[in-house]
C-alpha cells in the first residue's frame, strides 16, 4: 500500500477529536434536559420557562 493510499483512508474517517466533541456535547446537553425536567417546585423559573417553550413550539407535553 503507498503512502497515498494511507493518507486517503485516514483522512477519509471521523476523527477521534470529533466523536470526543460529539460525545461531549451530547451529554452535555441530556444533563441540561436532565436538570431542567426535574426542577420542581412553584417558583422554579428555569422549569417555567422551558415548559411555556414547549407550547410556544406546540410540542405538547401533557
Amino acid at each position: 500500500m503507498d503512502s497515498q493510499a494511507i493518507q486517503t483512508g485516514i483522512s477519509g474517517g471521523i476523527s477521534q477529536s470529533r466523536i470526543l466533541s460529539a460525545t461531549l456535547l451530547a451529554m452535555a446537553g441530556l444533563g441540561l434536559l436532565f436538570l431542567v425536567g426535574f426542577a420542581h417546585g412553584p417558583n422554579n423559573a428555569l422549569h417555567n420557562a422551558a415548559h411555556d417553550t414547549r407550547h410556544a413550539f406546540t410540542f405538547p407535553c401533557h
